[in-house]
């Protein structure tokens, strides 16, 4: 996962000193990987325009129960149509201490923004992939009927 740990520590804190009052809370993520079901009970969103893409991470479980799930979204998404190959365009899922990636441009990433609002700074959308694990590119998890709904946080 290419911005894994200062993501979780940069999405966290622009989530805990967001200074809108007024953001609604995000809904979640949620998608199958695997046999399991997955339900975030934790996500934030963040765009960097310096970075020019959107982050969305969620996170489910405590301890060694836990589940992450990450995806990065170049900006601006198109709406409505399956986003192309872009190498900003990532997932990651962690569960059981093992990690897996998954890249749009090895056609293992399909995401389709359903809905934005760049004013109110919510956006909606649907996923699917095929992730391979960081350790072993032998082991992968099917990640099918992926939503997402979430507010997100503008930074420079």
């Amino acid at each position: 996962m290419r911005y894994t740990v200062p993501a979780l520590f940069v999405l966290f804190a622009i989530s805990a000193c967001s200074k809108n009052s007024s953001s609604t809370p995000s809904s979640g993520v949620s998608a199958t990987a695997g046999s399991s079901k997955y339900q975030s009970t934790t996500s934030v969103g963040a765009y960097s325009a310096s970075l020019g893409e959107l982050t969305i991470f969620s996170y489910s479980g405590s301890g060694s129960d836990s589940t992450a799930l990450q995806i990065d979204i170049p900006w601006p998404p198109v709406v409505n149509q399956v986003l192309p190959a872009d190498s900003l365009l990532t997932l990651s899922y962690t569960a059981r201490s093992t990690e897996y990636d998954a890249y749009s441009l090895a056609g293992r990433l399909q995401l389709t923004v359903t809905s934005l609002d760049s004013t109110g700074h919510k956006l909606s959308g649907t996923f699917s992939a095929i992730a391979h694990s960081t350790a072993n590119v032998n082991d992968s998890v099917v990640i099918s009927n992926g939503k997402f709904s979430t507010a997100y946080n503008v930074s420079p």
